[in-house]
């Protein structure tokens, strides 16, 4: 059982209150009982059949960790469509975070009036972020899912669906690689990229991907690199650019490249594999 306090009727959420009665199970919330106590509200949330994520953690395996984390981004992306209760009146510690016997997650939301200042302030969405830094860290191997979780919030902070993505643990092979093949150079070539910075241009003392002859290719043109989460590409300021997917790219800037990709150097085409 978890207890918490209201200072006064007018901080209890009544709408909210009613909704984690009625329907707060359906979206992985606890319902609150309230009582008047000594002036105050005790809210009270019967976790009986749930044990908090901190105390399995240690039990749990990284992939564990992952999917419950993955579980936790479910249950917001409904209710962030729920417009009943605040994402900001979520307790987005980890023990706070419940889980039963077949891992379902169960939060707790407190029906608490929130203040203006904060509904469109988007503090949980960091607190959720540092939740599942916190939680993936503990476990062997997490770092890596930590690094991923970070490029992920700086790239596209509150995209859950990449984050998910992001939680896809990747432990690269030691012959992971790509292949570039043209589709439209004078000659065929292939580039077999592996993590290695691979630079491509028309200077044969400095690139490892020779173009040769073609005058839209800059000396070095463009490196393709591996940044411990993907294959990326960057432009290395040529003067005809860089296309991913038929779209230039700003110099400097890693975009993420992978199987499927179509990279343009200039006016040469390269499919990769």
């Amino acid at each position: 059982m978890r207890d918490f306090f209201l200072n006064a009727e007018e901080q209890l959420d009544r709408k909210a209150y009613d909704f984690l009665k009625e329907n707060g199970e359906e979206y992985g919330l606890f319902a609150c009982s309230g009582v008047h106590y000594n002036n105050r509200i005790k809210l009270v949330c019967f976790t009986e059949e749930y044990r908090p994520l901190d105390e399995l953690l240690p039990s749990l395996t990284l992939d564990e960790v992952c999917k419950v984390s993955k579980a936790i981004l479910h249950r917001i992306k409904a209710l962030e469509l729920c417009d009943s209760v605040s994402l900001e009146n979520v307790i987005w510690d980890k023990e706070s975070v419940y889980l039963d016997d077949k891992r379902h997650v169960r939060l707790i939301c407190l029906p608490a009036v929130v203040p203006e200042e904060s509904v469109h302030s988007q503090i949980y969405a960091k607190r959720v972020y540092a939740l599942l830094q916190e939680i993936v860290s503990r476990k062997e191997g997490g770092d890596l899912v930590c690094r991923q979780i970070l490029h992920q919030q700086e790239k596209s902070f509150e995209n859950w669906d990449a984050l998910e993505t992001a939680l896809d643990r990747r432990t690269p092979e030691e012959d992971e690689s790509l292949v570039l093949k043209s589709i439209n150079t004078p000659d065929v070539l292939t580039f077999l990229v592996h993590h290695e910075v691979f630079r491509i241009g028309t200077d044969p003392a400095e690139v490892d991907g020779l173009i040769r002859g073609l005058e839209s290719i800059s000396p070095v043109h463009a490196e393709i690199g591996w940044n411990e989460i993907s294959f990326y590409v960057r432009d290395l300021n040529s003067e005809n650019g860089t296309f991913v997917n038929n779209q230039r790219i700003e110099p400097g800037m890693e975009v993420p490249i992978g199987e499927g990709t179509v990279l343009r150097f200039g006016e040469y085409t390269f499919n990769v594999e």
